[in-house]
């Protein structure tokens, strides 16, 4: 048998949705898919604002996209804008209800609003002596919100408000909090503060010298001099060298080639070891290499200096801890906060121990009203400098006829905070 179609019926068997036949609309419709990109991202705003996010969602179909929200608690959708009423889980669906000839189609995206950020400054007192006398704890949030405080070694410490009472030898630990209620992410930051006997663990900056121009960990080693003499550079008159038993020697020698008349002599002289990897400090931002003083007491290492230095009775070396805390001077210059400390050396390698509380600024570059341990709580050490306060330029090492004023500090690792 033979069947032929008329000319309609080829016109329906091609157009299938103009004869009502086949594949139209409804759930016997061709397939179609929607793209809907994740919607996610934003945080909560603060009330009464509202954060809206445009929803995006495409059907392959070309048909128009409807949204709905599925946790109306939590966001609600107007046409493509969603509102974000509160932090948690929001629940959107896409549809596309059935165009020409495809069926319905949906997709859902599920995410979460996070709360807002907030930070909380809450710095180690250091440590403290075990007697009577309570610590008044501080600590802040950005955001203004009062932080509340916690021991969590209540054998060693407790607390009552903002108000610490020290009980027994050991590490206490205390946690700031702030809760942030429906906007704000909760925070917390945890402090160990040593009490009585205790002490924080050693912090290493360097462990000694692989040459005479790089510690162990890689930081590197510069020596640095000058005075009017020689147009304030070294010059030729610095020796810098590795001795055998692994101490770092940096010399400077100021050289006259007449008797000193008595006039002026002004120099400069000093020795960066740069943390672990650091070959100098970035001229463009925070320096976060370094080590990260808690609640570590000192700064530790080992010194010595030339006897002629020693002679002119002006020997003192400042000890200069640079931080990461970059700041463009005057709005050009590249410069990092310090805080300094002072001693003065003998003949013979000491080891030396300053107190990190009893440190001052150094360099402020320019800000007011830094305070030194603040200083270091917040920054990292990113370089330890020995610098002469006053170089020998009076007591020589050769004949008077052709005098030569040595300066020298002989530095040998490790060095160390706790």
């Amino acid at each position: 048998m033979r069947f032929q179609l008329s000319a309609i019926g080829l016109a329906c068997a091609t157009l299938l949705s103009a004869c009502g036949g086949g594949g139209g609309g409804g759930s016997g419709g061709a397939v179609q898919a929607i793209s809907f990109p994740f919607p996610g991202g934003a945080t909560v705003a603060i009330p009464p604002a509202i954060e809206t996010v445009t929803l995006k969602a495409t059907a392959s179909s070309g048909g128009p996209v409807t949204y709905a929200s599925n946790t109306p608690d939590v966001c609600t959708v107007s046409g493509s804008t969603l509102s974000l009423l509160k932090a948690g889980e929001c629940s959107v669906t896409a549809s596309q209800a059935g165009f020409e000839d495809y069926g319905p189609v949906s997709e859902r995206q599920l995410f979460v609003i996070p709360k807002r950020p907030q930070m909380i400054v809450f710095r180690n007192p250091g440590a403290q002596a075990l007697d009577t006398q309570q610590l008044v704890l501080t600590a802040t949030s950005d955001l203004g919100r009062p932080v509340t405080f916690a021991s969590t070694t209540p054998s060693v410490c407790t607390v009552s408000g903002s108000t610490m009472t020290k009980l027994a030898n050991g590490m206490c630990s205390i946690t700031a909090q702030q809760d942030g209620g429906d906007i704000y992410a909760t925070t917390s930051v945890v402090k160990n503060i040593p009490i009585g006997t205790e002490k924080s663990p050693a912090l290493t900056f360097t462990t000694g010298f692989k040459d005479a121009f790089n510690t162990n960990e890689g930081g590197a080693v510069n020596g640095y001099a000058g005075v009017n003499l020689n147009g304030w550079w070294c010059n030729g008159w610095c020796d810098q060298v590795l001795a055998g038993d692994g101490s770092l020697n940096f010399t400077f020698n100021t050289k006259l080639s007449a008797p000193y008349d008595g006039s002026w002599i002004g120099g400069y002289y000093g020795l960066h070891v740069l943390a672990g990897g650091l070959k100098e400090l970035s001229k463009t931002g925070t320096t976060v290499s370094g080590v990260r003083i808690d609640a570590q007491a000192a700064a530790k290492f080992k010194l010595a200096q030339n006897a002629e230095w020693i002679s002119t009775g002006s020997n003192a070396v400042n000890v200069d801890l640079i931080l990461g805390h970059f700041v463009l001077k005057d709005g050009k210059d590249a410069c990092n906060v310090s805080v300094r400390g002072t001693v003065k050396p003998t003949t013979v390698a000491t080891d030396y121990s300053v107190a990190l509380k009893g440190m001052t600024i150094g360099e402020s570059c320019g800000l007011t009203d830094l305070d030194a341990w603040n200083e270091l709580q917040d920054y990292a050490i990113s370089q330890v400098s020995f610098g002469a306060a006053s170089m020998n330029t009076t007591v020589s090492s050769t004949p008077l006829e052709k005098p030569t004023y040595p300066t020298r500090l002989t530095l040998t690792g490790p060095i160390t905070f706790q």
